[in-house]
């Protein structure tokens, strides 16, 4: 039978102080969450582009 034993880093004084402050910073940011259609939107925004490069290529629009 083998035991391992892993050693994890401990912050104290103005470290542990600093960090702490940083984790609660970190936490009273706002969340944005993108919309469940989101990906969607995008491919609807590239097929709206590509039709309109198609339909006026004669002006000089291409497609790479």
């Amino acid at each position: 039978m083998s035991l391992s034993f892993r050693s994890l880093p401990v912050l104290t004084g103005k470290s542990a102080e600093r960090f702490l402050r940083e984790v609660e910073r970190v936490n009273r940011l706002p969340r944005r969450e993108r919309p469940v259609d989101y990906y969607d939107y995008i491919d609807r925004l590239l097929e709206k582009s590509k039709k309109f490069v198609r339909e006026h290529e004669g002006l000089g629009f291409r497609l790479d």
